[in-house]
């Protein structure tokens, strides 16, 4: 338990300085200056966006992860949704919603607890709803199979779902008390109850506006046991005008309450497969939305309100589209050093998800091609079985045969494939899970730079240091494009003998060959 409190205190030091210097070299990058009604979502080189995406968190064998939210805009306030998702399929492990007051920082740290669950503990004095978030991460929809280890590692989507309104733009009284309420006087915001607890989707433009740039996120996984650390910032997506100035998006509030969504609310703001239908696979509430696929361009182009969120989903997975990816590696022995390549694919589940139970489950649950579903198919992914090394309810991309190729710092290089007497099957790669850990040359993750064990992968290539790649199987049709929406970062732990103190690096991968996407369906 000591080490536990000691490991989040750090973890809220770290997030809190880092946040408040940050905030303080973006001030005058102010949110509402903006080029007007958004036409399209990019990712932002500047790591300041409309919504954030933060590519791993792990509370394995004693790591704690720190998250700190800055709202460099120092006019408007930022409403947003913080939702974590698990590492195998981004199940909904815990989400609520934060208030950001002009120039706000918000940070929490998330450990392990005694029963094995994640669990988010904050201080912070900003507004939330509910007023409480601490608490252990819920477990009602993730595989039962897994266990509770399936809260242990995953990701984290941060939303800016509506903007708060400053003095001298105020047309309603009731925007007036929601900045009143959420802004800090004296170190303290009021988050006065009647005000946030009223909030709802049907009276959100009387309390805020559009929402504008302005939020950015860092992160660190902190060890204290094998003290260690890693850290990075989240990726930054922007609503743009065209020639490529930020600008506002849809206001996309949605109250913090189980009220359960109406068939057309689904079909119209999320393209998550399993909250869409007549009879969806889960009854979506309120709290589901906003989610990555909810329409945020305000001048969309699509035909029908249930086509945008697949429209928003194939964009934002066209930006990220790659080939080919590449990251450094190292694992001399005599150091303890050890590699892990961790591989997020963040719009998968507008895509493909997977269902628990009923007749036949688990099994995945698709998106048609005609609704812009042209990455995850059936013809590239499948569930997780003895052949691709998953667990039975992860979804797992086949990547096929060469898909991993490594050199050494010499330049001799070598393919990973079984060689063998013809004729016979080519060994095909898979990664499983929405977040996979590959470990270059370890095989116990128990010993690996993260620790990850949720969705794992592990390459041998007999080399001590060096580079590699990870290469998407170039299509030979129209109906599917060439790469996969991914994202990577390498971590890198080294032991110094000595002193017994370990070193932690973390870098993102590169992109070696972009995707290149046939057009929309």
């Amino acid at each position: 338990m000591k080490k536990r409190i000691i490991a989040l205190s750090v973890a809220a030091a770290v997030s809190g300085f880092a946040g408040a210097a940050s905030a303080q070299f973006a001030g005058d990058l102010q949110g509402h200056i903006n080029g007007g009604p958004s036409s399209f979502l990019e990712f932002s080189d500047r790591g300041i966006g409309h919504i954030l995406y933060v590519p791993y968190f792990s509370t394995q064998e004693g790591n704690v992860t720190a998250i700190s939210i800055v709202n460099t805009d120092r006019v408007y306030g930022k409403v947003l949704k913080v939702r974590f998702r698990g590492a195998s399929n981004s199940d909904d492990l815990y989400d609520f919603q934060v208030f950001l007051s002009p120039g706000d920082v918000w940070t929490a740290g998330i450990a392990q607890q005694a029963d094995g669950r994640s669990r988010l503990d904050t201080s912070d004095k900003s507004c939330t709803l509910p007023s409480n978030v601490n608490g252990a991460f819920i477990t009602s929809r993730i595989a039962a199979a897994g266990g509770v280890a399936e809260t242990r590692e995953g990701y984290i989507e941060i939303l800016t779902m509506a903007d708060i309104v400053p003095p001298g733009e105020w047309d309603t009284s009731e925007q007036e008390d929601l900045y009143v309420a959420t802004k800090h006087e004296d170190g303290e915001a009021p988050c006065t109850t009647s005000v946030l607890n009223a909030l709802t989707n049907e009276n959100a433009s009387d309390y805020m506006t559009f929402p504008t740039t302005g939020i950015m996120a860092n992160w660190s996984i902190i060890n204290v046991n094998r003290i260690v650390a890693y850290s990075g910032d989240a990726a930054a997506i922007e609503a743009r005008v065209t020639g490529g100035s930020p600008g506002f998006g849809n206001l996309v509030y949605w109250d913090q309450r189980s009220v359960p969504l109406q068939p057309s609310q689904a079909n119209n703001n999320t393209a998550d497969p399993l909250l869409r239908g007549a009879s969806p696979v889960i009854a979506g509430a309120r709290y589901d939305l906003p989610d990555l696929s909810t329409p945020y361009v305000v001048n969309s182009s699509c035909v029908t309100a249930a086509q945008c969120p697949f429209e928003q989903a194939r964009a934002l997975s066209d930006a990220i589209a790659a080939q080919e990816i590449a990251a450094e590696y190292y694992s001399e022995a005599s150091l303890g050093a050890q590699t892990d390549v961790v591989i997020s694919f963040p719009t998968r589940r507008y895509f493909a998800a997977v269902r628990y139970t009923g007749t036949g489950s688990p099994a995945i649950v698709r998106n048609a091609t005609s609704d812009g579903n042209i990455y995850f198919t059936a013809d590239n992914t499948e569930l997780g079985n003895a052949s691709n090394g998953g667990k039975a309810w992860q979804i797992c991309a086949r990547l096929g045969v060469n898909a991993v190729g490594f050199y050494d710092r010499e330049e001799t290089p070598t393919i990973i494939d079984d060689i063998v007497i013809s004729p016979g099957t080519p060994t095909s790669l898979s990664i499983c899970g929405e977040v996979t850990v590959v470990g270059v040359n370890n095989t116990s993750a128990a010993d690996s730079a993260t620790f990850g064990s949720v969705a794992r992968s592990n390459v041998s290539n007999g080399f001590t240091a060096g580079w590699g790649s990870l290469t998407v199987p170039v299509s030979s049709t129209t109906s599917n494009p060439d790469g996969l929406p991914m994202l990577a970062r390498q971590f890198l732990r080294i032991n110094n003998t000595t002193t017994n103190v370990y070193y932690g690096m973390s870098f993102p991968a590169r992109v070696v060959v972009p995707g290149f996407p046939s057009s929309y369906p």
